[in-house]
């Protein structure tokens, strides 16, 4: 049995590759997208939120979010808007063409992945399918 920590260690390389090997892949061959600018596109995904909500999330201050966010907004792929139940808050979401590149990296990774994992044999790929649902289980905050 291995030991916790080292269990701990590997998930951090095997993280630490896989976003890598994405990373230079999809530069090499996908849409022109930072992975940092993907991050953001995955949180205004979920929901529409307020500058100061992705700011908290992506551990930033408010100038340096609204950088990022005027950088999508002249992409295409957010919008602001102005919340009727409180005129004070500036709302950021996703455009259709933000939407369809997260939809695009999404399966580009997907497909990324696909293609190292088959040299991996029926039983392999299983034991690894349930080992990534166990990490997901310990890492899922409940709300």
């Amino acid at each position: 049995m291995r030991h916790p920590a080292h269990a701990t260690s590997e998930l951090i390389d095997v993280v630490n590759l896989v976003t890598q090997a994405f990373w230079a892949e999809l530069r090499r061959t996908g849409p022109a997208i930072e992975m940092s600018q993907w991050s953001t596109l995955r949180r205004i995904g979920r929901t529409p939120c307020t500058m100061s909500e992705l700011a908290r999330h992506k551990g930033v201050g408010l100038p340096t979010i609204s950088k990022s966010v005027e950088m999508l907004v002249r992409r295409g792929w957010v919008e602001r808007w102005v919340d009727k139940s409180d005129r004070r808050q500036t709302m950021i979401r996703l455009t259709a063409s933000g939407r369809r590149i997260l939809v695009d990296c999404r399966r580009a990774l997907e497909t990324f992945l696909d293609e190292r994992l088959a040299s991996l044999s029926a039983g392999e790929r299983k034991a690894v399918d349930a080992s990534l649902q166990l990490v997901r289980k310990v890492l899922t905050v409940a709300d």
